[in-house]
């Protein structure tokens, strides 16, 4: 079977983006040596090596890659009648052109159900994306929260149209005894951080609600345990500052900018992880949190349960005091905490990239 394999945002991306198509390009490969792929990535990325770039049903493709919905509707349906492809899964935006079947790969549909959260330039950009899937022979999401929400808002006609993917986690992400004392040292010193602190990972926008975690931090009955958040700032942020000088705990937190080099090791040496999202159709965060032995305290929202199961600690995000009491609970109690901790330790478990990958090829297979 040929298959096509929207990979464009291999070497660049948006953030998640990015590690969800390495990682799910890389395993897809690593399992998969009977079927043949074309592997789609940005033309811009020529001179870098692409890891199975040497195995023999393996051929790149480059492309321009501009802008991903006109690459997808106008660009890759040509290589897929030049190179008479069977099936391509499309990041996102399908093509109603081209030869074989179609796959949407659709990561979330949030533009419809939290528009809120949504520049009106992105809202434009994805509004044909439900006309495009509805013509995708099969369709691809990350979760059951996220596969009803594409039913509820009439991505497809029915549930057997949509595959659900869970995301995985890394292998890096792991606990803290298997760091090395000198990298998790190297780290500490690189970014200032303390021996004990709270961590958020993400993007700095309301629908990650930064802004109820900061109004935590003052509730604590902990006064001294500081807050570090990892993330880049981006569009419909809060002004993060005025809030923190307006409850006086500019000494408690603080910012690291984005971390991608060593993300692992940042989770495993923080005391508990904090991720009140306002909305998710998965939440790769959390999970590398419980699969770094580090116990998490998550919205009670969308994916959030599905993602976190028993080990999540959950809380109402428009609740600065359920956050902070999440967080008092974990740690004052020193046996609660080594149970969560254990709990998210088997619950990362279950998501793993290969099982991810089994069944994309799934889907795709059954296409033929």
């Amino acid at each position: 079977m040929k298959i096509g394999i929207d990979a464009k945002w291999y070497f660049e991306g948006p953030p998640s983006g990015k590690r969800v198509i390495r990682a799910l390009v890389d395993h897809l490969i690593e399992q998969d040596r009977k079927n043949e792929y074309w592997i789609f990535l940005n033309a811009k990325h020529k001179d870098q090596p692409f890891p199975a770039g040497q195995n023999k049903n393996v051929n790149l493709c480059y492309v321009w890659a501009g802008n991903n919905m006109l690459s997808n509707v106008f660009i890759l349906p040509f290589y897929a009648s030049k190179f008479k492809l069977d099936v391509t899964l499309y990041q996102n935006f399908i093509t109603l052109f081209g030869h074989g079947k179609k796959v949407a790969y659709i990561h979330d549909a949030l533009f419809l159900s939290n528009p809120e959260y949504y520049t009106i330039y992105e809202r434009v950009y994805l509004s044909p994306l439900k006309f495009l899937t509805r013509k995708a022979d099969a369709v691809i999401t990350v979760s059951e929260i996220e596969k009803h929400r594409l039913l509820e808002f009439k991505f497809a006609d029915n549930e057997k149209m949509i595959s659900v993917a869970h995301h995985g986690v890394e292998k890096n992400f792991r606990p803290k005894e298997q760091h090395s004392v000198s990298d998790i040292e190297r780290i500490k010193t690189q970014f200032n951080l303390p021996d004990r602190f709270l961590l958020y990972v993400g993007r700095l926008n309301l629908r990650k609600n930064v802004d109820n975690l900061l109004r935590a931090i003052p509730i604590l009955r902990d006064k001294s345990i500081p807050l570090v958040i990892v993330g880049a700032d981006n569009w419909m942020k809060s002004n993060h500052a005025t809030i923190i000088d307006e409850l006086g705990i500019s000494n408690r937190v603080l910012f690291t900018g984005a971390i991608y080099k060593d993300l692992d090791i940042v989770y495993s040496i923080s005391t508990v992880f904090c991720f009140p999202s306002y909305a998710e159709s998965f939440g790769l965060p959390p999970l590398e949190a419980m699969a770094s032995g580090v116990p998490v305290v998550v919205s009670n929202t969308t994916s959030l349960p599905e993602v976190c199961g028993e080990a999540g600690n959950y809380v109402d995000p428009a609740k600065p005091e359920e956050i902070a009491a999440a967080i008092d609970a974990l740690l004052s109690d020193s046996v609660l905490y080594q149970t969560k901790k254990e709990l998210g330790l088997m619950q990362a478990a279950k998501f793993t990239w290969s099982d991810a990958a089994f069944k994309v090829l799934q889907c795709l297979e059954n296409c033929k």
